[in-house]
């Protein structure tokens, strides 16, 4: 009997998800979607930094890796923050082990396939759990319907992570009401767990959502003699699952509150109202089409509540309930400052990150009226049912099936015969789908004696979902894709690595100057690189390997900049690249499609001795890095200089020489151009600097964005961007670092700075500088020739073994060995919160040089030096957790046999228990009040006045 009841359920439960994978297998296969087909489902952030965090992933999975760091971006990035940000320790990602690393990408279908399949049975398991009398159709159709609700159908293709927490979430909803109405805690306090060690971002939206659905049931109700034990429970429960996850939770925000991502400098105050005064939207743009698929596919659910509603009483329990949920989970899709508000204060892109909890809230407000209207059209004659079962007449049902596959088929080959349509059309094709059946929705509950019909319903909520998951399945044509959106630039990596046999290395760093592949290359090649878009840098990064002359946008560090001396610094060894780049700095390997290999013909060692005085007095007179009185790079000349005086022991040294001579300026009505004429004595590698006076801000927002362009003797000089290799426009977000203006021996040189914008040119910072390749040359043979070291490396730390011989002017030793004072750098970043060093097995105190380095005093004789990574916070989480999990067994154990009688209770406990219960009710009631108003009731006045002014605003520029 129990063998049978199994196997009904499991039958049961597989009918949602396998609708949902068969749907999305049509799909795949109209689209051609990899496995069915050659295209992808991925652009966006799938594209550019899940997959390249998925192959880190992978490379942990396979003892490659450590989870919590990664050698080969940013100069080594402690990843804590993404491991947690990208879902990384999600459940579903055990199949990437089974995944061909090369295959990585493409793979997201197949995970995508599997999360949504999962949605749709937890969602299932959800109303079966809640709503036992619901009709199993219903059920099913509205556990479809969660899987491919807007949010799902707009994000899973651009950011899978994400599709992890809408998967689980019906499971801690069901957990939550498991603790709310039985005060049972343990299930909840798992999925919290859970929740918060895949992603603590959506976990932490969750929990709010979780908070204010508790008090939305509690006032509705107003029991308030349940309050107390319902209000402790659900503390006990969340801090219960908040401790299990810190292990993750601790080392996620220890980085984070170090990291580009940190909180803003102004006053929590100053931001609030700048928050509350947002429009929803300043143009048709693909922010706006987000907000407003967001209720796409739940035209039905909306008529079916909200009539449901008007015949309930307003002052009735449910209609109180019903309100309360529709204002929470509504008003960040019309109020941008309940909206900011969600997203504890900014967002860039993703407009709504917790969309799905509209979807799901819906869902189960429809799923509770139906429960209750369709009982009562059977047992309540008296008054016009909203909902019944009638069956349908064969002729119907023959013309229902022959209506959806032609309406679906035909819009398949339409939009696939389509071009780009772009944001106007992908905003006026969402809001009319929705419109359309709501109409009909409205018109057939009115005109119906019996109300609606829910198998012609299930029929109509076939056509409307399925228009939404084909056109934005894989990259829709709505959209406009910048260059780095959308791209192949993982599986250009992945055959560069292949074709050219690029070899793994975490020290022998790699460049790649066109910046053809984007940023997250290096996690690709296993090869180490500048280059990094992981989200994870420290705070200053930028700003440190901006004044060295490479380029920055947004959270991204590019290759894209920099010279031949600071390549060396870096300890470049390789460059890959589509462009041909000069025979003076580099030496073709091989080449192989549309990729190039190369060594460099200028490196330095991984690990240098350095002139320690010189170094920190000419840093100290440098000054800050992140002063942009300079330009957003610094004096770079001056940075140069500054170590090369240090690396060659003389203070007057220099290795750049700069070219200060006025330009002379000639103007036409459209173009304004600067004329500098130099003579270049020996051979040197020629750079020029153009800061826009834009601070720290992305090229993009500066007035001179794209208004300039380089001539050296003519010719117009390449600044390679995504997209476009030829682009000689800058700067350009992609390339705004210093510019190779070409090698020249004894000759003269023109160079012409051409400006478009003529008004803002008195801006623009020029700087000219040559680095010396004769004295290169000579720096780079002293190091090479006179240094012996061997460095290894593993998944977290590094040993260097150096040897280093000096001269007698170079060292306090007459013989020659190393002397106590002797400084070595090496081009890791250093932070002493994470990095702990050893030298010959002691413990020694490192520098953070520069932002990018990390310097040491040597020992005489030999150093076997060894770096160590462990994540700031993983020991005193990983204790917490521990404990956390220690109380939750011995208080489940000492509940279990207390309930059993073969334990006695503790009458301290008792006690305890009525004073938090006390102190739970209050501080959940002020939370709870405090967020009514400050995160909702204000903002949606403000938002009323913030919308209309913009309303206004456009109407006057029409």
């Amino acid at each position: 009997m129990k063998k049978n009841r199994l196997g009904s359920l499991i039958k049961e439960f597989s009918i949602p998800g396998l609708i949902t994978l068969i749907t999305l297998l049509v799909v795949f296969l109209l689209k051609g979607i990899w496995p069915l087909g050659q295209n992808r489902i991925d652009f966006f952030d799938n594209m550019q930094q899940v997959a390249p965090l998925y192959a880190h992933l992978w490379d942990f999975m396979h003892g490659k890796a450590s989870i919590w760091f990664d050698w080969y971006t940013g100069y080594g990035t402690n990843v804590s923050m993404s491991i947690s940000a990208f879902s990384m320790l999600s459940p579903f990602n055990i199949l990437l082990y089974f995944c061909p690393r090369d295959y990585i990408l493409e793979f997201i279908s197949i995970l995508t396939l599997v999360k949504l399949t999962f949605a749709s049975v937890a969602m299932y398991g959800y109303l079966y759990v809640s709503f036992k009398n619901l009709d199993r159709k219903a059920k099913v159709a509205l556990s479809v319907l969660y899987s491919f609700g807007g949010y799902v159908i707009v994000y899973a293709s651009c950011f899978t992570p994400w599709m992890d927490i809408v998967a689980i979430f019906p499971l801690l909803m069901m957990a939550y009401d498991r603790l709310f109405y039985t005060g049972k805690k343990l299930f909840y306090t798992i999925m919290v767990a859970i929740m918060f060690i895949i992603n603590y971002y959506l976990g932490a939206m969750s929990l709010i959502y979780i908070l204010l659905v508790g008090g939305i049931r509690m006032f509705a109700t107003g029991d308030r003699k349940a309050w107390k034990k319902k209000t402790l429970n659900t503390g006990l429960g969340t801090a219960g699952g908040l401790a299990l996850s810190c292990f993750v939770l601790i080392p996620v925000f220890m980085q984070l509150s170090t990291s580009q991502r940190g909180g803003s400098s102004e006053s929590l105050i100053s931001q609030y109202l700048g928050w509350i005064v947002k429009p929803v939207a300043t143009s048709i743009s693909l922010g706006i089409i987000e907000r407003s698929i967001m209720i796409f596919g739940l035209s039905f659910c909306f008529v079916f509540v909200i009539a449901a509603m008007i015949r309930e009483k307003k002052n009735s329990k449910n209609f109180k309930e019903s309100l309360g949920m529709l204002i929470l989970v509504l008003a960040p899709v019309v109020s941008e400052g309940v909206n900011l508000m969600w997203h504890f204060g900014s967002y860039n892109g993703y407009t709504l990150r917790n969309g799905f909890i509209i979807a799901f809230t819906m869902i189960i407000l429809t799923a509770k009226y139906l429960e209750i209207h369709m009982q009562d059209s059977y047992e309540n004659a008296s008054r016009k049912p909203l909902i019944n079962d009638d069956k349908l007449s064969n002729k119907e049902r023959i013309i229902s099936c022959f209506l959806i596959a032609f309406v679906c088929i035909g819009f398949a080959l339409l939009y696939n015969k389509a071009g780009s349509l772009g944001e106007m059309a992908g905003f006026i094709f969402v809001n009319a789908v929705f419109v359309i059946f709501l109409l009909i929705y409205i018109f057939m509950l009115i005109k119906s004696k019996k109300g609606l019909n829910l198998k012609r319903v299930i029929s109509f909520m076939i056509v409307e979902v399925f228009l939404g998951v084909y056109a934005f399945t894989g990259p829709p044509k709505f959209y406009s894709y910048a260059a780095y959106q959308y791209g192949d630039y993982v599986q250009l990596a992945v055959e560069a690595a292949n074709n050219l046999e690029i070899e793994e290395s975490a020290t022998d760093r790699i460049v790649n100057p066109d910046i053809s592949l984007n940023a997250n290359y290096p996690l690709i090649l296993r090869r180490g690189a500048t280059s990094s878009f992981t989200a994870a840098l420290l705070e200053n990064t930028q700003d440190y390997s901006r004044n060295f002359g490479y380029s920055k946008y947004f959270l991204w560090l590019l290759d894209s900049g920099g010279t031949v001396f600071t390549n060396a610094l870096f300890h470049v060894t390789e460059a890959v690249n589509q462009l041909d780049l000069d025979n003076y700095l580099y030496t073709l390997e091989r080449q192989e499609g549309d990729f190039k290999l190369y060594s460099c013909n200028y490196t330095l060692p991984f690990a240098m001795t350095i002139n320690k005085s010189i170094l920190d007095e000419g840093l100290a007179n440098y000054g800050d890095a992140t002063n942009w009185d300079r330009g957003a790079h610094g004096d770079w000349i001056d940075l140069h200089n500054i170590f090369y005086s240090a690396m060659v022991n003389d203070s007057e040294a220099t290795l750049v020489k700069r070219y200060e001579d006025e330009a002379e300026i000639s103007k036409t009505d459209t173009v304004l151009s600067a004329s500098y004429s130099y003579y270049i004595n020996g051979t040197q590698a020629l750079y020029i600097g153009l800061d826009t006076n834009n601070d720290d801000n992305d090229a993009n927002s500066s007035m001179l964005y794209e208004d300039l362009t380089v001539y050296v003797n003519g010719e117009a000089v390449n600044a390679s961007t995504l997209g476009d290799l030829e682009n000689v426009s800058t700067p350009d977000n992609y390339n705004n670092g210093l510019l190779y203006l070409g090698t020249f021996a004894d000759e003269d040189v023109e160079i012409v700075v051409e400006c478009k914008d003529i008004d803002n040119y008195e801006r623009l910072i020029t700087t000219v500088g040559g680095v010396d390749l004769g004295k290169l040359g000579e720096l780079c043979d002293s190091y090479n020739n006179n240094t012996e070291y061997e460095v290894s490396y593993d998944n977290s730390s590094l040993t260097l073994t150096y040897n280093n011989y000096y001269t007698e002017s170079e060292s306090d030793d007459s013989d020659g060995s190393v002397s106590s004072d002797c400084y070595i750098i090496m081009p890791v970043i250093y932070n002493s919160d994470n990095w702990s060093v050893t030298i010959n097995g002691k413990s020694v105190e490192a520098d953070n040089v520069f932002g990018l380095f990390t310097g040491v005093n040597l020992e005489e004789g030999n150093n076997t030096i060894t770096l160590e990574f462990k994540a700031k916070g993983t020991t005193p989480g990983l204790l917490i957790s521990i404990i956390a999990l220690i109380i939750i067994v011995a208080g489940s154990l000492y509940g279990y046999f207390t309930k059993k009688g073969k334990l006695k209770r503790v009458a301290l406990f008792g006690v305890c228990e009525k004073i938090l219960s006390r102190i739970a009710v209050w501080v959940y009631g002020a939370i709870f009040v405090l967020m009514t108003i400050f995160m909702f009731a204000i903002p949606i006045v403000t938002s009323v006045f913030a919308n209309l002014i913009q309303i206004f605003k456009g109407l006057m520029n029409l």
